[in-house]
Parts: C-alpha cells; structure tokens; sequence
C-alpha cells in the first residue's frame, strides 16, 4: 500500500485553457440584487489617490462605473457618494473592483460593495425600490 501524502495528483488533472475559463467566468447572471440606472459622480479613493467617476448603475451589491479606465480586478477602493431624492444621505464604503469589460475600448469596471453599513444599506434599496 503506497503513502497517499506523495502521490501527485494534479499532474493527472488536464488544465483548462485560460480562454475557456474566462469565457465560462462570464456566463450568465452572477447579481444577486436588482440594478437601477444612476447618472452620478462618486468620489473613488484609492490609497492617495482621488477619482471622480461616474455611474452607469447601482445595485444593493454594487455600482459600476462607464468610460473609466479599470483598476486591476481585485483592487480595494473607498467610495463617497450622495444618493439623489428628498433626503440626500451621503453613503461610505469600500469596494472591491470584480469585473472589467472584455471591448475593444476596455473603458469600465464594476464593483462590490465590501462593508455597507446596514442603515446605508436601507437607504439604498429604498432608493431603488423607489426608482
């Protein structure tokens, strides 16, 4: 009987091409919350750096920016920005950049939500339950 320990086993597992799973990364819908249509500018803090960016849409999970150059996936950024309507309440938190565009023009990047405080939380679903 032979020791399991030393056995390499990933040298029996075929890699998969990096085309195909990018490709099947991209599939189908990975949102878990409802998007709405918001022109906005959100101020974008990535270590000493400060961006102004502009939205295409908002989410509960997320935001994503249009005609913007991408950080790298997987970058953390802080966010600020106010929500439009009769109480303008200013939401804070970070994000981590988890998609970017496959165009010919790369402009883009969407972003997730990392710690959403749960009263900013409330005020954005009621901002998109409203629109």
């Amino acid at each position: 009987m032979s020791d399991r320990r030393h056995v390499e086993r990933r040298a029996e597992r075929a890699p998969v091409q990096a085309e195909r799973r990018h490709a099947d990364r991209r599939r189908g819908e990975r949102r878990s919350s409802a998007r709405t249509p918001l022109d906005l500018w959100v101020e974008e803090e990535k270590g000493n750096e400060l961006y102004f960016r502009r939205t295409g849409n908002v989410s509960l999970g997320g935001l994503y920016f249009e005609q913007t150059i991408p950080h790298t996936l997987g970058t953390t950024v802080r966010l600020r920005f106010s929500l439009p309507g009769p109480v303008a309440r200013v939401i804070e938190t970070r994000a981590e950049i988890v998609n970017t565009p496959d165009d010919v023009d790369g402009l883009g990047m969407g972003l997730r939500f990392i710690d959403l405080g749960a009263a900013d939380a409330a005020a954005l679903q009621q901002f998109i339950d409203d629109h």
